[in-house]
């Protein structure tokens, strides 16, 4: 139900900036350019951000399996010289079965988090607030 709402947001979100496009280039002045100016550079600037926490979530994930990687290679490397594993500590995970939970445990601490969604629905909801402001004002100042 969640993806067939977002999907609903989307299609909204689409239609309101084809709008204010097409509301732009019906009778194009400097006023209008400059909203539309406004509205790309909102944009713009949430893409950047959402980038660069896609980018950071990434490096950080990269670290932590580079950390595990490092981790199992020591235990192979343990056991394969016949030292048992100090009571307590991690177990090589078997392929496949156990990676996951491994995975899935290891410590997030120091992970970005994301960006808090704002109650009107994240970036979209503040790019249809943006749109519907927009249009307000040039119906009030068309009257």
């Amino acid at each position: 139900m969640k993806n067939m709402s977002r999907s609903r947001e989307e299609k909204e979100l689409d239609a309101a900036i084809k709008e204010e496009f097409e509301w732009a280039l019906k009778d194009p002045n400097e006023e209008k350019i400059r909203g539309l100016g406004e509205v790309v550079s909102t944009i713009t600037t949430k893409l950047v951000e959402a980038i660069g926490q896609i980018e950071s979530n990434i490096m950080n994930l990269q670290s932590q399996i580079q950390s595990l990687s490092s981790k199992v290679e020591s235990l192979e490397a343990r056991v394969a010289r016949g030292v048992a594993p100090a009571p307590g500590a991690e177990r090589v995970p078997s392929p496949g079965a156990e990676a996951a939970p491994a995975i899935a445990k290891a410590p997030v601490a120091s992970a970005p988090k994301a960006a808090p969604m704002s109650p009107a629905g994240g970036m979209m909801g503040e790019l249809k607030q943006l749109l519907a402001a927009r249009r307000k004002k040039a119906s009030s100042d068309s009257e």
